[in-house]
């Protein structure tokens, strides 16, 4: 029997929808379990998620990282694999999510749910271009998309078990695909052994230490690709043969021009689709035109451990620099924010080389905190964090901070008992902020290197289309 969701509680199970995926996380295999209409319950939902055993810490810090970001009020509870979410009209209730091993919910959790996802975008576009423009694609049409892509190990069964909402997206994804791209004799494909696993990935592998970059992602972050089928012998050839970053990216920018091989990044499509070219104009052109700069900071006491820095005026033009490595280890990065997903992270050590490279010699004054060292308490380790934590937030005039001297003794007990994670992620974003705001000597071009970076927009990065 299906589960209805309450009202009252819609709006912020739709946040909690959109958490479930993230630039480097799909947590998209779920039950939900019971939902209770009486007004007086305060568990209004409760729904499990299904990921790997290995992964049910770090997917319950991402789940509440996101909606921290989206300024949804999430707790992780002392098991660590349980949050409330609280509703966004009405804070005495909350979502109850529960963090369990896959077991009978198939393996692979995240990352499954992501190929299928992404296998379901190519058997749609295969479908808009062989079959017609059509509002409803019946079991046919999948069968006829699925002649003409090439999506590893994923099945048609598993594409059409995806819920409504993703559905409804790789429909409208086909469409803007098919009106952006045109042309036809294209064969649709993601994990195939021949090209975005084979001659693509080997290309990348080949010059990777020509680049700063941390990953493919950083270079590419196509999740899946569209080639002419007479043209794939002589694209492999082309990749094959080359042996630098640059004439790797030219390769890639020819094929991309000429239409015979295309990269398209994908991002969850709320509303109506839109794809936009990027990197496809020289790097030194695509530096000069952005226009991310160093805008504002938002900074509170104690109810984060998270700093945002905005590179533009928009709600979402902004990062979050926080700990994504949840109770237990520290994984200081940025993360670049949108509407509907996340856009891209830079870790911290990279985020350092990175400047480092452009110029700013000075970053080298910047530290991420130890681990270790991060620890509450209140010994003489511990008083050192807890009063340069102290420090910074009065300088930065953190929001809720009481910078009088009566309240610092308050103030310093508080943050002294804080957690491990939360005293890491708090003293490297004060941090950096400080640096930014104080020892950088051009806010503006470090917020638009680290935005390039972030976004797969570096000198080193190729082409590719963003569909979201």
């Amino acid at each position: 029997m299906a589960i209805t969701i309450p009202a009252s509680a819609v709006k912020t199970f739709e946040k909690v929808m959109g958490a479930l995926g993230g630039e480097d996380y799909s947590y998209y295999l779920f039950d939900v379990k019971n939902a209770n209409e009486n007004p007086k319950a305060r568990k209004v939902v409760e729904m499990v998620v299904y990921v790997p055993q290995a992964k049910r810490v770090t997917a319950a810090a991402n789940i509440q990282a996101s909606l921290d970001g989206d300024g949804i009020i999430a707790k992780v509870l002392e098991k660590e694999t349980e949050l409330d979410v609280y509703l966004i009209d009405d804070l005495k209730k909350y979502i109850r999510i529960l963090v369990k091993p896959n077991g009978s919910k198939g393996s692979g959790g995240g990352s499954a749910a992501t190929a299928i996802q992404e296998s379901a975008q190519c058997v749609y576009a295969a479908m808009r271009y062989y079959c017609g423009d059509k509002e409803i694609y019946t079991e046919e049409d999948l069968k006829c998309g699925m002649d003409h892509v090439d999506v590893g190990g994923t099945k048609l069964e598993d594409i059409m078990g995806l819920p409504k909402e993703w559905k409804e997206g790789s429909m409208k994804g086909a469409n803007e695909i098919f009106e952006k791209v045109g042309g036809s004799g294209y064969i649709f494909f993601r994990g195939d052994r021949l090209l975005d696993d084979g001659s693509i990935k080997n290309a990348f592998k080949r010059v990777k230490g020509q680049t700063n970059l941390s990953s493919e992602d950083k270079w590419n972050p196509a999740d899946i690709w569209m080639a002419k089928k007479s043209e794939i012998a002589s694209i492999k050839k082309h990749l094959d043969g080359e042996n630098t970053i640059d004439c790797l990216n030219n390769a890639l920018l020819q094929r991309f021009n000429d239409g015979s091989l295309i990269g398209i990044s994908l991002k969850k499509i709320e509303g109506n689709a839109k794809m936009d070219a990027k990197n496809n104009q020289p790097a030194s052109v695509r530096k000069a035109n952005e226009k991310a700069k160093f805008v504002k900071y938002d900074l509170t006491y104690l109810s984060s451990m998270d700093v945002y820095l905005y590179y533009g005026p928009g709600t979402f033009e902004k990062f979050q620099a926080r700990n994504f490595g949840g109770s237990t280890k520290g994984d200081w990065k940025l993360e670049l924010k949108g509407k509907s997903a996340a856009q891209g992270k830079i870790q911290g050590t990279v985020l350092i080389e990175l400047l480092k490279n452009a110029g700013f010699a000075n970053i080298s004054q910047f530290n991420i905190p130890t681990w270790a060292e991060s620890a509450p308490g209140t010994g003489a380790a511990q008083k050192k964090i807890t009063n340069e934590i102290y420090d910074l937030l009065k300088k930065h005039n953190a929001d809720k901070f009481d910078p009088s001297k009566k309240a610092e003794t308050d103030s310093k007990a508080d943050i002294a008992i804080q957690d491990k994670s939360w005293r890491y992620s708090k003293l490297a974003g004060l941090r950096f902020l400080d640096w930014l705001k104080h020892t950088c000597k051009d806010k503006d071009m470090a917020m638009k290197e680290i935005y390039l970076y972030a976004s797969s927009q570096s000198d080193k990065s190729s082409v590719y289309y963003k569909l979201q």
